[in-house]
């Protein structure tokens, strides 16, 4: 049985390219100031090793703090656990799951996972959502996942899944309420 990850990645990328290639160029070349004198020296800087992910926009806190499940909160939902993977950012992306109700090992599979890869690329798209306007929704969609270990010499993991995540709004002192409360496969993301 062949796998066709590859051919869709470099789809995916594609679509990416064509679709935000126009925005991403707007917005990194700033407009030059008239009143700025022009720099003296000109070395070429050194490009950095991990790109910057940028931070979740001000919408996503928005349309977390709706009391209902809609298409806007499972969006910013699922870009805020990419953004948390992408940046390897634990305590982030641990806010986005109630981990008394899954597994009780997960966040210890979560760390160990942390730990050993150095970066997660990770991709989704939303195939169905059930339960809008109520206070719990489930989020049906699929995503590819690239983790690449700290030691060098060791392959990247990549794998694809069709996820069912059951998302409620839950009680919280922090800014996101809403929650991954279930998964199915559950070790999806955290497993090596």
């Amino acid at each position: 049985m062949k796998k066709c990850f590859p051919m869709r990645l470099v789809w995916f990328w594609l679509t990416c390219i064509l679709l935000l290639g126009p925005s991403l160029v707007a917005q990194s070349s700033p407009a030059p100031d008239a009143a700025a004198p022009a720099p003296q020296d000109t070395k070429p800087t050194e490009k950095a090793s991990t790109p910057k992910i940028p931070r979740p926009n001000m919408g996503d806190e928005s349309a977390l703090q709706q009391t209902t499940f809609s298409q806007a909160v499972a969006d910013a939902l699922l870009r805020r656990l990419v953004h948390g993977m992408q940046g390897h950012n634990l305590p982030q992306t641990q806010s986005m799951f109630l981990a008394a109700r899954l597994d009780p090992n997960f966040e210890q599979h979560m760390e160990a996972a942390f730990n050993y890869y150095d970066s997660f690329h990770l991709y989704y798209k939303i195939i169905q959502l059930s339960g809008e306007g109520e206070p719990k929704g489930t989020i049906l969609a699929d995503f590819d996942l690239e983790s690449r270990p700290q030691q060098i010499e060791q392959a990247t993991h990549r794998q694809h899944a069709r996820l069912r995540l059951e998302v409620e709004r839950v009680p919280s002192s922090h800014g996101n309420p809403w929650r991954i409360v279930a998964m199915d496969p559950e070790h999806f993301f955290f497993e090596y």
